[in-house]
């Protein structure tokens, strides 16, 4: 943690998981949840995103193009009975060769902008679950 404040990046601890929640990339339009693991041989950052149903057919065919747009990440969809379909955005770090604080700062900062970017271009395409602008009913007459 005290390379992520060293980093100037946002984050926090929640009392329901043992992940480092990423403030910034939580924030956004569609992000349910947003964190970093840090396990003894390696760290994982998730991304999880709230998807239409309606837009998941278009998003699974999508999927190739979107890997291939953002080759440091893993995005693949989450579908579980109970819940609206999710997208998950990873990145793996390797750890147990050793990281010095200055790479683990660039990769971070590099997935979060890499994950923003994907977010962003998620929305323009309509595939994210977002509360819509309420319509005025036309008064008939």
């Amino acid at each position: 943690m005290r390379w992520l404040v060293a980093g100037h990046i946002d984050h926090y601890i929640c009392e329901n998981c043992h992940g480092i929640h990423l403030a910034e990339l939580q924030g956004l339009d569609g992000v349910l949840e947003s964190r970093l693991f840090v396990e003894h041989e390696d760290a994982i950052l998730t991304t999880e995103v709230e998807i239409r149903p309606t837009a998941l057919l278009s998003l699974v065919a999508d999927l190739g193009r979107l890997n291939m747009n953002y080759p440091s990440l893993k995005i693949f969809v989450d579908i579980v009975d109970d819940n609206l379909p999710r997208l998950i955005v990873a990145d793996y770090l390797h750890t147990q060769a050793g990281l010095e604080q200055h790479q683990f700062q660039w990769i971070v900062q590099q997935t979060m902008m890499a994950t923003h970017q994907l977010v962003q271009e998620l929305g323009e395409v309509g595939y994210l679950m977002q509360d819509e602008p309420q319509k005025m009913p036309a008064a008939v007459h």
